[in-house]
């Protein structure tokens, strides 16, 4: 008998082209189409795109209709999880991570030239009023019958002085001006925040423009992961539903217990692994049948640590947030990193199994 379990064993292994047939229409291009916002001590907000390559907040603006037209967007990978809708991706998928200390320095820039720009047209206002008191006329006179200097009004003076009214009232708001610049220019007080907007595109769907992923199916972030090395995300469609259909992944890990009821092997040294993701998003993903996904595989080159799965799959930015399959077709890990070191290839790093079922368990 046990012979026989043995061989049924062996005989079912699958193959990998077909667990990939079977999985791949669950898993899903992500878009997130976003900008930054400034929220300062006054209340008052700053809207910015990301940071140049000079370190200048890019089209910083206090109009958030206009920093809409000039969001930043980017492409990544996701994978359903339950019949609710709810897919797994990286936190810096859901949440595009920035730089605050170069935010806080660019935005300290911007206090200083502020500031710099205020006090300039300070000093321009009372050069001018200064001009105008010395323009101004005596007035002609005469002496009336009574031995009296009587001064007649300057008709230029009137007007003199009804422009000295103006750089006054111009002089006064500049003042405020600076106040308020003054009072933000402690940078650690500023709370910066991503504003996304995001969305999915399925497996062998026609995408031709943002609108195909934000309104054919729009999604929203549920939760990210509050640990720093967790870098993992659950996004969920806005109403709720898996499509019928679409392969949902077993992160609870029940079709890796075997016939004795156990756990299935622990990831090794030369592995092998395969991954199902988007790499470049649709520049890759793009086909004349709609947007494809790749099958990419490799092999465990580290022994694993718990923390996270070093591999041999090529990926580039668009991975993020694939699943990572075992010989088996079971998931494992999920992709998040790539290896940035010198000129490496084909090293990349996911989160194993364990961490992500503790954070899909997390309330």
């Amino acid at each position: 008998m046990l012979t026989v379990a043995l061989l049924a064993l062996t005989s079912c292994q699958k193959d990998p082209v077909e667990f990939f047939k079977q999985d791949q229409s669950g898993v899903v291009m992500v878009l997130n189409k976003f900008y930054y916002k400034l929220e300062l001590p006054s209340g008052d907000c700053l809207y910015f795109s990301g940071i140049d390559e000079n370190g200048n907040l890019e089209n910083l603006t206090d109009v958030e209709e206009k920093i809409r037209n000039n969001a930043q967007i980017s492409f990544g990978t996701a994978f359903f999880i339950d019949d609710k809708g709810t897919m797994l991706t990286n936190r810096h998928v859901a949440s595009p991570p920035i730089d605050k200390q170069q935010v806080a320095r660019g935005f300290a820039q911007v206090l200083r030239s502020l500031q710099a720009g205020i006090e300039q047209r300070m000093q321009v206002v009372e050069q001018e009023y200064e001009q105008l008191e010395m323009s101004k006329g005596a007035g002609d006179y005469y002496i009336d019958d009574f031995g009296n200097v009587i001064t007649m009004p300057d008709s230029g003076n009137s007007e003199i002085e009804a422009r000295q009214d103006q750089l006054r009232q111009a002089y006064e708001q500049l003042q405020a001006s600076l106040a308020n610049v003054q009072r933000i220019s402690d940078v650690s007080q500023v709370r910066i925040t991503p504003v996304c907007q995001l969305g999915i595109a399925y497996d062998n769907s026609q995408v031709a423009s943002d609108a195909d992923f934000l309104q054919r199916n729009p999604c929203t972030v549920v939760r990210t992961s509050g640990d720093e090395d967790v870098d993992l995300a659950l996004l969920q469609l806005t109403n709720h539903v898996t499509p019928k259909g679409v392969h949902v992944f077993d992160v609870a890990g029940a079709s890796r217990r075997g016939l004795f009821g156990h756990g299935g092997d622990e990831l090794k040294i030369n592995s092998k692994v395969y991954m199902i993701g988007y790499n470049a998003g649709p520049v890759v993903g793009s086909t004349r049948k709609g947007i494809k996904a790749q099958f990419t595989s490799g092999n465990v080159t580290q022994q694993p640590d718990g923390e996270r799965v070093l591999y041999s799959i090529p990926t580039v930015e668009g991975s993020s947030g694939s699943p990572v399959l075992d010989d088996d077709g079971n998931l494992v890990a999920v992709n998040f990193a790539k290896l940035a070191v010198g000129h490496a290839e084909n090293f990349n790093f996911g989160i194993p199994l364990g961490k992500v079922q503790k954070f899909v368990k997390q309330q």
